[in-house]
């Protein structure tokens, strides 16, 4: 140290890296329930269903409303539609959960 090698670094205070960690958490949720769904698109797509524009709450009745009549098709989205759902529910809480750290950080003024 003597010799000038070393600096001195900022460590993050453990507030900052618990932010860190629910925004990269909530991102991955949220990665993964798009990807959920794109994968959805191209496994009907592969059948010569398309399933052409959806909002995030009726974009599961538009798949099994695709999928009726299909044994395999059905399966496969019902259990893709499960994953999606939980995913998303997860993701919500921790929206929730960002929002009102926010509220919480606002009102204290730092």
């Amino acid at each position: 140290m003597r010799l000038g090698w070393f600096r001195p670094v900022h460590c993050k205070s453990l507030p900052a890296h618990e932010a860190r960690a629910l925004l990269a958490a909530r991102k991955l949720l949220q990665t993964k329930n798009h990807g959920i769904e794109m994968s959805m698109r191209g496994v009907l797509r592969g059948f010569g269903l398309r399933v052409g524009p959806t909002t995030p709450r009726t974009f599961a009745n538009r798949m099994r409303e695709l999928v009726v009549g299909h044994a395999m098709l059905s399966t496969i989205a019902e259990a893709l539609l499960a994953a999606r759902g939980t995913l998303f529910e997860q993701w919500q809480k921790l929206e929730k959960r960002l929002r009102s750290w926010r509220t919480k950080i606002v009102a204290s003024g730092g």
